[in-house]
Order: C-alpha cells, then structure tokens, then sequence
C-alpha cells in the first residue's frame, strides 16, 4: 500500500509498506530534473494505514503493526526513525492520499559493451611543413627535415653536427668511428 502527500516547496513525501519494511520517499520534479532520496526502516507489515502530523516545524509518520507504533521524522531533506512517542497533542493532521506510485527504484538497464575503436589512419602531409628540431643535453630530435638535411650526423656525446667522414666530434672529441 502507498501514501502519498505534497508538500509546499514542490516536494512529494511517498509512503509505501513492503512486507515489514516502510520506504519512506522524497521526490521533486522541477523544471526537466527530477530528484528522489528514499529510505527504509523495518516497522513490520502496517495493521491501518499510516498517519501524517505537522509538529514545530517537522512532519512526522506514524505507523501501527502488530509490533506497535513506530514513528519517522522528515526534517527539510532528513528522513529519520524516532527512538521515543514524540508529543504529537498540538500538532496539525496532515492527509495522506492512496496512491498508486511505487518508490522503489527501476533497475538499471545493463551496460552494452562499447564498439571497438576504428584504427588510426596515418597522417597525411601537410604540404611545405617546416622543419622542427630539438636538442637536449647530448639528445636531438628532428621532424620534417629535408633528405639533405636528414642524411646529416650528429655527435652521440654532445649532440653537436659532425661531417659524414668525420672518425671524431670537432665539438667535443668523441669517437664516431661506430656511426655512418
């Protein structure tokens, strides 16, 4: 069975009973976003419908079973079981409505397995790039370079241009003799 009851700031308080347990549900539906936060308590099967009090400021639920009468407060955004009776002589009676919604979440549709990734087409190029070149410590690097430019050498040590019969770095002196 489900209760409902709208509130004044646009917000709906659901009430459902389940078996033994009670869900108690906070729903607002503004402007293309609807928000929900539910909680549950164990208050056993319900033995008359449930009860709605306005009490300083807080609603308060209150549920009759077999087991007794069990309380839940609503505070703002707070959904909370009550430990004690709460004095409810002064407070406003609130009336719930039957209702035929159901808090109790749709499963989640199961994620389908991702398409695999096309493969990379290689670049094509870029008409008269210049060419780029860097140099770190005895590391270069060069991109874009012409076939001249390309067939030159540089010192494994310093990193320095070296010629292409050159058996040592004019730079540093290191032996070239294993490079062509």
């Amino acid at each position: 069975m489900t209760y409902a009851y709208d509130l004044e700031n646009g917000q709906r308080l659901i009430v459902q009973n389940d078996g033994g347990d009670t869900i108690v549900a906070l729903s607002s539906d503004d402007e293309g976003q609807q928000q929900s936060q539910s909680t549950g308590f164990s208050t056993g099967k319900w033995s008359k419908a449930p009860e709605l009090f306005r009490s300083r400021g807080n609603l308060v639920l209150r549920f009759e079973s077999k087991d007794g009468a069990k309380y839940i407060r609503v505070r703002g955004s707070q959904i909370q079981s009550m430990h004690s009776e709460p004095d409810l002589e002064n407070a406003e009676k609130l009336k719930l409505k039957k209702s035929d919604e159901s808090v109790a979440m749709k499963p989640m549709e199961p994620m389908k397995p991702m398409k695999p990734m096309e493969p990379m087409q290689p670049l094509k190029p870029m008409g008269n790039m210049r060419p780029m070149e860097m140099r770190m410590g005895g590391m270069h690097m060069s991109m874009g370079a012409s076939e001249k430019e390309a067939a030159k050498r540089f010192c494994t040590q310093c990193g320095n241009p070296v010629q292409k019969d050159d058996r040592f770095c004019a730079s540093c002196g290191h032996a070239l003799s294993g490079q062509k």
